[in-house]
């Protein structure tokens, strides 16, 4: 995915750039977008505005609903006493 920024300052010059993936490619040219004062237009922000979207409609439903949303995250819980969460097969065979 190939992409120009072309300056028409003083001297005319563009830089060229290569992302290595689409998702690479929506975010840069996004923010560029963004930098410039554009719209931002990529697939990747369309579908991210969808699910931003669906989960807004959601939450009013619930709303519509009687179901309490609370304002606040809930409490952290405290760490675990250890992390040891991988459990050994090696000792289970013998």
């Amino acid at each position: 995915h190939y992409f120009n920024f072309i300056t028409y300052d003083v001297e005319e010059y563009s830089l060229n750039f290569i992302a290595s993936s689409r998702t690479d490619f929506c975010l840069w040219t996004d923010g560029l977008n963004v930098l410039l004062g554009k719209e931002m237009s990529s697939e990747s922000m369309r579908s991210e505005l969808e699910i931003l979207l669906s989960m807004e409609i959601k939450l009013r439903l619930l709303d519509l609903e009687n179901v309490p949303i609370p304002d606040t995250a809930p409490p952290i819980p405290k760490a675990p006493s250890n992390f040891n969460f991988c459990y050994d097969f090696s000792q289970a065979e013998q």
